[in-house]
């Protein structure tokens, strides 16, 4: 039962179709001057690593513009599983990392990825975050029928992120289990109801991230584009979640031109049109 009184079925009822969404936030044609894009179901599915051929993509459009990864993800793994193959680039001066939620940002200096601006939460916060996470699940109890699957909470430096049915959730159930998103909308509005202070929005197939309120991807485009001195608008961001609630539909609102992914194969289509657009 939703907070409201509403049922997880009269919402999914009205659930608009992801067409229907991802259509209303894409103006993605052209050639950008610079590219951004989201990590969990876009270069790689959840909580996993980009393929070689993903890497290589993006390797290959560097060559041409400077290219941004935004997500959620924590820097420590990054740093551990795939950077190290991004520093062979000639073009890493105008590569950016922006972890959690953008809620840093990291550039290879030539010896490490030095921090260019951070946020942290304080513990007394990453309590009361968790506490209203739990009394979010037992009051919509929209999870009391799945299985959880290893640690459901992700302490970050300035994130905590929610993998609802845990982190090591078996793949087909990873991505069947709400279709529409209909369940973790109504908990992410309930955990949002508890936290107004703070940004609570659904990234990935299972989380959902709460940072401090607008420490997010806007805030990571705005940076960049001051950074770049390119507009926002002649920048194009690419993820999954560029529907209302999700982490990629906060950067709509920057004027950024932006394209819809389904997942990892269709943001190698995505890239190689950017590839043959670009060279031309």
């Amino acid at each position: 039962m939703h907070p409201d009184g509403k049922r997880v079925e009269d919402l999914q009822a009205q659930e608009p179709s992801a067409s229907a969404l991802s259509s209303g936030a894409s103006n993605g044609a052209g050639c950008p001057r610079a590219a951004l894009f989201d990590l969990d179901d876009t270069l790689a599915e959840t909580f996993e690593v980009p393929s070689k051929e993903m890497l290589q993509a993006i390797l290959h459009l560097l060559d041409l513009m400077p290219i941004a990864i935004i997500t959620g993800r924590d820097f420590p793994w990054m740093e551990s599983s795939f950077l190290p193959e991004m520093v062979s680039s000639p073009h890493i001066d105008r590569f950016y990392v922006l972890p959690e939620g953008a809620a840093q940002c990291r550039q290879w200096d030539g010896k490490q990825w030095k921090e260019l601006y951070g946020w942290a939460l304080g513990d007394d916060e990453r309590v009361r975050i968790k506490a209203a996470i739990a009394q979010s699940v037992e009051e919509t109890g929209v999870l009391r029928d799945f299985p959880v699957f290893g640690e459901r909470y992700v302490d970050k430096k300035a994130m905590i992120a929610f993998a609802a049915l845990g982190l090591e959730v078996p793949r087909d159930l990873k991505y069947s289990w709400d279709p529409g998103n209909v369940r973790r909308a109504l908990l992410r509005d309930a955990i949002a109801a508890k936290l107004p202070e703070y940004d609570v929005l659904m990234g990935g197939a299972t989380s959902t991230d709460v940072t401090k309120k607008g420490v997010n991807k806007s805030h990571g485009v705005r940076w960049l584009s001051q950074q770049l001195q390119i507009p926002a608008a002649d920048m194009l961001y690419v993820g999954d979640a560029l529907y209302p609630g999700g982490n990629d539909y906060v950067v709509v609102e920057t004027g950024i031109r932006t394209r819809p992914t389904t997942g990892p194969k269709e943001t190698l289509v995505i890239i190689n049109e950017l590839l043959v657009a670009c060279q031309g």
